[in-house]
C-alpha cells in the first residue's frame, strides 16, 4: 500500500510506500501523482521506501515502470527516502528513468529530504 506525505508546499509530492504494492495500488498512485500535477510548476517528489517490501507479482512491477517512464520528466528533484538494498536498486533504476535531479536520505533525515526538494 502508499499513503500520501502531507507537506505544507504544494510544490512537494509526498509518497510513502509499505510492504507489498499491488498493481491497484499503483493505479491509485498514478491517479494521485496525475491529481497532484495538474497544479502549475515541476513540483519535487519525496518517496519513501523504507517499509517497502517490494511488488506482489510482475504485473505491478510493471505498472511500476509504466508510472516511471510517463512522468520522467515531470519532476525538478526526487528525493528517495529509506535503507537498504530495495532502496538502493529503486533508486539506481529512478535515476535512469528521470531527468530530475536525485538524491538518497537515511530514514532519520525525512525533514532534510523534503527541504532539498523544496530547493532550500
Amino acid at each position: 500500500m502508499f499513503t500520501e506525505i502531507k507537506t505544507a508546499d504544494i510544490n512537494v509530492i509526498g509518497i510513502a510506500c509499505r510492504g507489498k504494492l499491488s498493481e491497484s495500488d499503483l493505479e491509485r498512485m498514478h491517479g494521485l501523482l496525475h491529481e497532484r500535477l495538474e497544479r502549475p510548476g515541476k513540483p519535487g517528489l519525496v518517496l519513501d521506501l523504507t517499509d517497502f517490501d517490494g511488488y506482489d507479482g510482475p504485473s505491478a512491477m510493471l505498472e511500476d515502470l509504466k508510472i516511471d517512464t510517463a512522468h520522467a520528466n515531470d519532476f525538478s528533484r526526487v528525493a528517495i527516502v529509506g535503507e537498504g538494498v530495495l532502496m538502493e536498486w529503486g533508486a539506481k533504476l529512478a535515476d535512469a528513468l528521470t531527468r530530475a535531479e536525485m538524491h538518497s536520505f537515511d530514514p532519520a533525515q525525512m525533514g532534510a529530504a523534503i527541504e532539498w526538494v523544496r530547493g532550500s
